[in-house]
């Protein structure tokens, strides 16, 4: 995969511990990976798309 950014998008992993990651994945699935790596043992609650206006407001 050469591109980058223009098939990508921001998720955000919410976990039933309270915890969430922000990740930029082509797919929901991709960026639950992601999270479940960097907080192994825990367990998804959702995975929710970034609207762009939000994060490039925060």
């Amino acid at each position: 995969m050469s591109e980058s950014t223009p098939d990508k998008r921001w998720f955000r992993v919410h976990f039933h511990d309270g915890k969430t990651f922000d990740f930029c994945a082509g797919h929901p699935l991709i960026a639950e990976k992601k999270a479940r790596a960097a907080h192994p043992g825990g367990f998804v609650k959702k995975v929710k798309l970034i609207r762009e206006e939000i994060r490039n407001a925060g």
